[in-house]
């Protein structure tokens, strides 16, 4: 006998093969976030209803069969609530099947603990005895609180949601079987029996809301994701996996989900519980850190560092329009990921992690691992000849790139990787949690390394991870690498970018805005999470310790006011001393660059007649042509460039005679007793030397709406990007860029 899940897949396909009817089922109102009940009609598009035909829908999740309600007339929809429907005739189901969720908040937070036909009990404990007791209820101790009550409901809305809807017994089925068991109840932990581990189940998927209006529907796949979160013991609220397949519905979900850009199709994505530092993990010294922002923080760093990262989105997520939570949409890293961010075919990628069923081991999860390997025993040689450090990056004695030569690892993405890490002090890797991918049929871009489950960061400003070292991963390649000045010296360029240049994103400042934006984002979805998962150790399952109520206002606000005075403004201070402890960080003084007498940190913009010196308390070399000033590619001590000068405290631009244009680069660097400080850059535009030459003369009204004294729309010109009134440019002989006067060059 066919299973019910087999049933729904041959309906799936069998629809796809011959093509939806045209009679599709349309709903009087979208899926939404809506304030009161309303009456839902159902229609036919593409014309009316046929002798034996009728609208059969479910208000349960599962797929309308021969047997469900028939439409007669308007439904009354007066409390969160899913609608499937589809076009019958006869017992035949003829058309698609439409779903739509309604979110009613104000309905919402007073969800039960036993909603009608879900089991009271989820799967059992694989590591200790026992079953998991089930947990559906919004906590009515913070519902009903009359302060806590509205930020809940106007957190509902705040950000998009994701709604699950399927058969019920997909999720919660008790059925130990393949096809019919629920992946709820048997997660396939990495421990025990691992039931369950690669079970898929149909699901209809529904984005919509939140301040970048998403509005889409789609029939997917969906499993259990993770490792040990999977443990019903350790962890109720579960990661899923999205999975797009031709067997379920479109084989790519083609839609813009993130709102950074970047590739807008995707064949998986995953859905972060939160599982780390979370208000329902086992142990309390993780609740207490509940923030909900780690991972993502790490994440967004990568990205605004200039480096390949995998984009998040806070939603909420409903499973049959039950409230589970407030989740992350990740993109999973894996060779179908690597081909859309960086070209190719999913076959040239490998994709290398850590698999930790059965075990703990290097793997390739796409791809090979020669490479890696290949790369990995490569870095062992480099402490004994210095040459392998050339040829892991592809470059020749004068540190320039070799043309087509194998290239293994990309030293910037691995230096940013691993100061990201080492600033948060993490202590969830990397022993696992990293992942590495490379073009292996290219072969001219190294391994690239990609913050994935960063949530053990930021507890002690002190905390000192220089020191974790594990075979063949990350923190040996490090460790490997560090015994040549070359690689020393790029890591200390990128450690001074990013710890210690002003708006460098590892400083205080930057560290703290990137931080705040994420918190702005989830300021009141957080207070649904609370009223979802925060009671969960003290009402359901104490586990290891007696939890107390997680709350906003309370431990939330006590670690964030924690992070705030306490670690970010001393982080990054303590993370420099404990890299020149350790010896990767020179306490050589860096140049500093003085304009007309007074110290510049940020100025780009300067005249042919201001003096520029450069300061420090050791011999200072420098470059205005934008040549590394010292190359250690064929001397490891270091050799000078050919077009170096040492600083004399005067004016360093008097040796300029502008045949290079108006951009002058600096390059420059301290020599001390034995080492070298790291090197500094910055590029000048001086404003005399401004070409300016009109050009693009455009046949449009002037976008800006500028008059002339005939009270005619005047053409514009594009002068160095900015749109210029013709008359404006003309007689005056200059434009305006960046609040200064630029001079016309004639």
């Amino acid at each position: 006998m066919l299973s019910k899940n087999r049933i729904i897949l041959i309906i799936t396909i069998a629809l796809c093969v011959i093509g939806a009817s045209a009679k599709e089922v349309v709903f009087s109102k979208k899926h939404g976030i809506i304030s009161n009940s309303f009456f839902l009609t159902m229609s036919v598009e593409g014309g009316t209803l046929g002798e034996d035909e009728c609208i059969r829908y479910s208000r349960l999740g599962d797929v309308p069969v021969s047997t469900s309600t028939t439409y007669t007339g308007k439904i009354r929809i007066d409390k969160t609530t899913v609608i499937r429907a589809a076009v019958f005739k006869g017992e035949e189901m003829i058309s698609g099947v439409t779903t739509a969720t309604f979110i009613i908040p104000s309905k919402t937070i007073n969800q039960s603990n036993t909603p009608s036909g879900y089991p009271s009990e989820w799967g059992p404990y694989a590591s200790i005895k026992g079953t998991a007791k089930a947990d559906y209820e919004m906590d009515p101790e913070m519902t009903g609180d009359d302060n806590l009550r509205s930020k809940i409901i106007e957190g509902l809305s705040a950000i998009p949601t994701l709604s699950i809807v399927t058969d019920k017994d997909n999720f919660f089925s008790k059925e130990m079987d393949e096809e019919k068991g629920g992946i709820y109840i048997y997660t396939g932990a990495p421990v025990g029996q691992g039931e369950g581990r690669d079970w898929e189940r149909p699901i209809s998927m529904e984005l919509f809301g939140g301040s970048y209006g998403h509005d889409i529907t789609i029939d997917c796949g969906i499993k259990m994701h993770g490792g040990h979160s999977r443990l019903a013991e350790k962890n109720p609220k579960h990661s899923l996996r999205l999975m797009f397949k031709s067997k379920y519905g479109p084989s790519k979900l083609k839609y813009n989900v993130f709102p950074e850009g970047g590739p807008s199709k995707f064949d998986k994505l995953v859905l972060r519980c939160g599982f780390g530092n979370s208000w329902q993990h086992w142990s309390d010294d993780n609740r207490i850190r509940a923030q909900y922002s780690r991972d993502m923080w790490a994440r967004n760093i990568q990205r605004l560092m200039g480096q390949p990262c995998s984009r998040g989105l806070y939603v909420h997520v409903y499973i049959n329009g039950l409230y589970w939570g407030m989740y992350n949409i990740a993109e999973r890293v894996d060779d179908y990921y690597c081909s859309s961010n960086f070209g190719g075919e999913k076959s040239d990628y490998d994709v290398i992690k850590v698999e930790e069923y059965g075990g703990a081991w290097i793997e390739a999860s796409d791809g090979t691992i020669d490479k890696w390997n290949e790369m990995v025993a490569l870095t062992r040689e480099v402490p004994k000849d210095f040459a392998k450090y050339r040829q892991l990056i592809g470059v020749d004695k004068d540190g320039q790139t070799i043309e087509d030569a194998e290239v293994l690892l990309d030293v910037d993405n691995f230096i940013d990787y691993m100061l990201i890490n080492q600033y948060g002090g993490n202590t969830d890797w990397d022993y696992h949690n990293w992942l590495a991918v490379r073009n292996r049929v290219k072969g001219t871009t190294g391994f690239r390394f990609i913050c994935w489950d960063t949530e053990m960061i930021f507890h002690g400003a002190g905390d000192n991870v220089l020191g974790t070292y594990n075979s063949s991963s990350p923190t040996e390649i490090l460790r490997n690498l560090m015994t040549t000045q070359a690689f020393r010296h790029r890591y200390m360029d990128r450690a001074y970018k990013h710890l210690v240049m002003e708006g460098g994103l590892l400083t205080a400042k930057r560290v703290e805005e990137v931080w705040d934006s994420l918190y702005h984002i989830i300021q009141y979805p957080l207070y649904d999470e609370a009223a979802r998962w925060g009671d969960y150790r003290r009402d359901v399952h104490p586990y290891t310790s007696g939890g107390k109520l997680n709350t906003v206002d309370g431990r939330f606000m006590t670690e964030r006011n924690r992070l705030k005075t306490s670690y970010f403004p001393y982080r990054t201070d303590n993370l420099i001393q404990q890299l020149k402890d350790k010896g990767w960080y020179s306490a050589v003084e860096v140049p500093r660059i003085y304009i007309n007498g007074e110290e510049s940190n940020v100025t780009d913009t300067i005249s042919v007649n201001d003096k520029i010196t450069l300061v420090a308390s050791k011999t200072v070399y420098y470059t205005l042509d934008g040549t590394a000033p010292v190359s250690w590619f064929a001397d490891e001590k270091g050799r000078l460039c050919t077009t170096i000068k040492k600083s004399s405290g005067r004016n360093i631009l008097e040796e300029y005679d502008g045949s290079k244009g108006e951009r002058v680069t600096l390059r420059a660097i301290t020599k001390g007793d034995d080492d070298w400080s790291p090197a500094i850059e910055r590029t000048f535009v001086i404003r005399e030397l401004v070409t300016t030459d009109i050009v693009n003369i455009i046949d449009e009204n002037y976008s800006q709406g500028t008059k002339n004294k005939d009270s005619q729309s005047e053409k514009c010109y594009t002068i160095n990007g900015h749109r210029i009134p013709e008359s404006a440019a003309k007689s005056s002989g200059i434009y305006v860029k960046g609040g200064k006067k630029m001079l016309k060059r004639k």
